[in-house]
């Protein structure tokens, strides 16, 4: 797949997260939460540490937990939007983020933890930053799947949504930076 759009585009246009925990792979995602982890790991600390510097882009579109670092990290003030499929996140402490190879120490304020932080030092090992909400945290816009689960979140109607998910979802929606939009085009939409 990757040689026909090399045909169809030019290569400075594709921009690879490589690491060996993609290489044999017969699916994107995995049953196991620790694979799942570890994959969305060592994606964002190829986006945060190579193809970021590398692009630098105008606009960084972000998807659910396992993006949920990027928006935190981003440089030079670029923009981000935040996709939000689901409410399902994952945690884990800024020291296990780092040995993973992400400098977090740099946007570590940016995080969403699972208490208020008092330092980066205090927080750094004991203290599990939310990925998902983090994202939410971090964007400068937020959208959903649809409007009504935005409103669905935002207005509290489901005990399952974690609070930190939905505090910063609604302050999103809030301040006017969240919309929820439609997954795909309406069937009679015609691109041409």
């Amino acid at each position: 797949e990757l040689r026909v759009y090399m045909n169809h585009l030019n290569g400075s246009r594709i921009h690879l997260a490589e690491d060996r925990v993609f290489y044999y792979r017969d699916s994107v995602y995995s049953n196991y939460s620790r694979d799942c982890f570890l994959q969305a790991v060592a994606f964002q600390r190829e986006v945060i540490n190579n193809i970021i510097p590398t692009v630098k882009p105008d606009l960084i579109h972000c998807n659910d937990w396992m993006t949920g670092l990027i928006p935190a990290a981003r440089r030079l003030g670029i923009p981000c939007l935040c996709t939000v499929h689901n409410i399902h996140t994952q945690k884990a402490t800024l020291e296990v983020i780092e040995d993973r190879g992400i400098d977090a120490a740099p946007f570590w304020s940016n995080l969403y933890y699972s208490r208020p932080p008092l330092n980066y030092e205090e927080s750094r090992s004991s203290n599990q930053v939310d990925l998902l909400a983090s994202a939410i945290f971090a964007s400068h816009y937020i959208n959903t799947v649809s409007p009504t689960f935005l409103q669905e979140v935002v207005s509290g109607m489901y005990s399952f949504v974690p609070e930190g998910i939905r505090s910063e979802m609604a302050g999103k929606f809030h301040a006017g930076c969240a919309a929820g939009i439609l997954n795909s085009p309406d069937a009679d939409y015609n691109p041409e």
